[in-house]
């Protein structure tokens, strides 16, 4: 019976430290959130900004429902697609100084349709051995060959681009790695693309909304957005919403909406999700003093981390590894953590590399330096002393 084979997997995966279990939230993605009837202070969302339960948010989001709805009725090439969707893609290609836009109903989508779709047989995908699984599936999913290079080692790439036979080439990063919270280098980035002629794409999914002086990222906040030719972001993290968009020229939108199966056989966005996603852009505009509050804690966590001599890798932002090396070691530390008050995400493989195991520390701008002292606090206690 394959169930049985199932089985034997699942308890190989217990006894290696990786099995996996979901914990059922009782209350909405803030700074703290019920679970079993305890309040945990939450250390592991995406919600960077806090905007998923901010009034405006929730306001246009009432707003939207009387006019739209729910459900988007089908797929957007049929009836799925909706002025607010329209209205949203204008305005992301207008900030990213883009001809066009295209949203989907996830960064995953967006990076599997884009990289399944975009490069042709006799391309080259050439990724940063850390991306996000779903650039490394979408670059599988394809007909263009794939290869990585070693984490942020441009001299690597330029080696392997050097070998050239390739018809055209997609240099392919994330710019804020989510599970090292380090930045990629888009400016030595840049220059290879110009060297080679390559197509530059750079998912700024944690960084969109959070870095750069309008938010748009760490391309914007390093200057060189123009030279992004494709450009991912997702309304999941720092908009606290759902959802994914891809900037774009008008040729790429083109030919992404009639010849994408990630994006022709799937049913549009909801109109809500828009909605949200432009009060959420409305509200970092007018309130940049939550992304300054996020960089600060940042900062303020990291020297605290330092002062307790913790290994947290080379993380340049408000997402902290705190490398444990061992699966169960992690398991452990979180779970102690947890029965503190703390919920703090024990990450493991293969998410991360075997032997890097790390607890993953991600910050808010909801988070005071009271939180943050208490979390050191109790690390101290767990981690250091042990």
């Amino acid at each position: 019976m394959v169930h049985k084979w199932y089985t034997q997997q699942l308890e190989q995966l217990r006894r290696d430290g990786l099995y996996r279990q979901m914990r059922t939230m009782e209350s909405g993605p803030g700074r703290l959130i019920q679970v079993g009837g305890e309040e945990k202070l939450v250390f592991c969302s995406n919600n960077y900004l806090g905007l998923a339960g901010h009034p405006r948010m929730i306001t246009a989001i009432k707003q939207g429902l009387d006019q739209w709805g729910f459900g988007s009725g089908g797929a957007r090439l049929i009836c799925g697609n909706s002025r607010a969707c329209e209205r949203l893609q204008m305005r992301l290609a207008e900030m990213l100084r883009k001809e066009a836009s295209v949203i989907f109903p996830s960064g995953y989508a967006v990076n599997n349709a884009v990289l399944s779709t975009l490069p042709q047989d006799g391309d080259l995908i050439a990724v940063d051995k850390l991306v996000h699984a779903s650039i490394i599936d979408g670059a599988q999913a394809g007909r263009a060959q794939m290869r990585t290079w070693p984490h942020r080692n441009l001299d690597k790439l330029k080696r392997l681009l050097d070998r050239g036979g390739y018809q055209h080439v997609f240099i392919v990063t994330d710019s804020l790695f989510s599970m090292d919270g380090d930045i990629a280098d888009l400016e030595g980035l840049i220059e290879l693309k110009r060297q080679f002629d390559a197509v530059l794409m750079v998912d700024e999914a944690h960084a969109f909304g959070c870095m750069g002086p309008g938010g748009c990222g760490c391309g914007e906040q390093g200057g060189g957005l123009d030279d992004i030719d494709i450009f991912v972001g997702t309304f999941s993290k720092a908009l606290g919403g759902s959802g994914g968009f891809v900037g774009c020229s008008q040729v790429m939108f083109d030919y992404l909406v009639n010849k994408s199966r990630g994006f022709i056989f799937t049913t549009g966005i909801p109109a809500i999700n828009c909605i949200a996603a432009e009060a959420a852009l409305d509200i970092i505009a007018d309130e940049p003093w939550r992304r300054q509050r996020l960089l600060d804690n940042g900062v303020y966590f990291r020297r605290r981390c330092q002062e307790m001599a913790l290994d947290i890798g080379a993380t340049q932002s408000y997402i902290v590894p705190i490398m444990l090396g061992s699966a169960d070691k992690a398991v452990a530390a979180a779970n102690e953590l947890w029965d503190r008050g703390f919920m703090v995400s024990a990450i493991r493989p293969p998410t991360v590399a075997p032997g890097s195991a790390r607890l993953r520390v991600s910050l808010m701008s909801e988070h005071t330096h009271e939180d943050i002292d208490g979390l050191c606090g109790e690390l101290e206690r767990i981690v250091v002393v042990g």
